[in-house]
């Protein structure tokens, strides 16, 4: 992979002021001169820093790619219109479309660049010897190192083989260098453990014993800190976010035993409890003003997403997103995804039904605008501009799935069936809990992007009750689960 380095470094600032109120700066390097200069100071680092997450935050990654739209409309979530023929290629795994080919190509470079940005970082704390020490050292360090390895762990996942099937077939570079060069494909094997498992090792290691959030949880900032350079820290990487991404990557690898106990760290934590409590339905349900729809008290990390409201207004309103709108088959939410358990909290508060002319069945409505005092979001309203990236019921799925008996299984289960309003499920049987499960993932993970990797992970069905595009079961195969690599980067090799 080739990649003039100065000639994609975009550092985007977004500068935390007050109750959180935020803007962004593009600047643009031009020479190992200007990275000197950016690097020579304490808030230079930030505005890499935050850059980074800027990059993260963009629609050819989490702001739209790799959650709410490319991958959920190649899991079946929608029923696009014919009109649209980009997102009526991608519901139908036709990726060898001009247009599909392009936003394929825009996700892979995005994420390439954004590590290669970390990378940069990353080396220039070494080198800039003196500008930050300590904890600030080690923080920044976790946070970078975990942010190369969630990113290069989803395009393993978007572009690498089905690692169920060939865990040794060839997959992704893996970059770790500021230096342009062509980069090998290394199997998907060595990518997770020799480099994502080993960066993730690292990042929990730094981010134990200096990470703020330890102490004071998800807004805490170092002491004195004024510059709340380190404040909202469920904006970053933070230590909770990469040791569930850890159990993430080993349950990927079908290594339940290690994914169980990443999980059982988290979730026998009595502060993450404390710090991440299930969302309050007093505040959810019977408020029409200003609702909490991302449950984000929940998410372990996130994105900063100033225009989220937009998502509703041009994908899944049926009255404005015209040729672009998203939307489940008209039967598909109340009578297949919560037949029987319309009380849960996911069904009262991220689906409503249809209002435009002609339309029939429900839209989702977990990124609708809310309201805000003085149209700002302060911290009270942090979830009006919020995305997940990290659930705390992922960790809990991820118990679930890995756990040896049966019943301990349901347990874990029942665990977030009750923080969504619902009764516990009864322990049947292991085709039952599977059952169950997965209709967790496809109730709780909406616009979030995880569904898709569940189907890839597992190689199943993508059946006719979870299928919400038509009433047709789609068989796994991997040139449907398996996203064709850029063929600009194999042309590099």
């Amino acid at each position: 992979m080739v990649m003039k380095l100065w000639n994609i470094i975009w550092i985007g600032v977004m500068l935390v002021c007050g109750a959180g109120c935020s803007s962004f700066l593009d600047v643009q390097p031009k020479d190992k001169q200007s990275e000197k200069q950016l690097f020579a100071t304490r808030g230079g680092f930030y505005t890499a820093v935050n850059g980074i997450y800027n990059k993260v935050a963009s629609t050819a990654l989490y702001g739209k790619n790799l959650s709410y739209e490319l991958v959920d409309v190649i899991s079946k979530r929608y029923l696009p219109l014919s009109v649209n023929t980009y997102l009526t290629a991608l519901s139908t795994f036709a990726y060898t479309g001009e247009e599909v080919e392009k936003e394929l190509e825009n996700t892979w470079t995005t994420a390439y660049n954004t590590v290669l940005n970390c990378n940069v970082l990353l080396e220039n704390l070494e080198e800039s010897e003196g500008v930050l020490q300590g904890q600030e050292y080690r923080v920044l360090k976790g946070e970078m190192l975990a942010v190369r390895a969630f990113l290069h762990f989803d395009m393993l996942r978007l572009f690498g083989p089905v690692y169920k099937l060939h865990p040794e077939a060839a997959s992704i570079p893996y970059n770790e260098s500021s230096k342009v060069a062509a980069l090998p494909l290394m199997t998907a094997d060595s990518v997770l453990h020799e480099k994502i498992l080993r960066d993730l090792d690292e990042a929990e290691k730094l981010l134990a014993d200096s990470d703020p959030v330890i102490e004071n949880g998800p807004m805490a900032s170092l002491g004195e800190d004024e510059e709340v350079y380190l404040r909202y820290r469920q904006l970053r990487m933070n230590y909770y976010a990469v040791l569930a991404l850890k159990a993430r990557v080993y349950l990927y690898a079908g290594e339940q035993a290690n994914a169980l106990a990443a999980a059982r760290k988290l979730l026998t934590d009595p502060k993450v409890d404390e710090y991440f409590p299930a969302v309050d339905p007093n505040k959810l349900l019977a408020n029409q003003s200003n609702p909490d729809r991302v449950f984000s008290t929940e998410v372990l990390t996130g994105i900063y997403k100033k225009d989220r409201k937009e998502i509703y207004t041009r994908y899944f309103s049926s009255e404005q997103a015209g040729n672009n709108l998203l939307h489940p088959r008209k039967d598909f939410v109340g009578t297949s995804l919560f037949a029987g358990e319309t009380q849960d909290y996911r069904f009262q508060t991220w689906w409503q039904v249809a209002s435009g002319v002609g339309e029939s069945g429900h839209v989702m409505i977990k990124y609708k605008e809310i309201d805000q005092p003085d149209g700002t979001a302060g911290s009270e309203y942090f979830y009006a501009v919020f995305m997940s990236l990290i659930r705390l019921s992922e960790v809990y799925y991820i118990a679930a799935e890995s756990e040896p008996l049966l019943a301990d299984k349901y347990g874990w289960l029942n665990r977030v069936r009750a923080r969504r309003g619902l009764p516990d499920a009864p322990v049947v049987s292991e085709d039952d809990f599977m059952k169950r499960l997965r209709s967790e993932y496809v109730r709780e993970f909406i616009g979030e992007g995880q569904i898709f990797f569940m189907y890839k992970r597992l190689y199943i069905n993508i059946n006719s009750y979870e299928n919400g595009y038509d009433t047709n079961t789609y068989g796994a195969r991997e040139e449907r689960y398996v996203l064709p690599v850029p063929s600009k980067e194999i042309a590099n090799r």
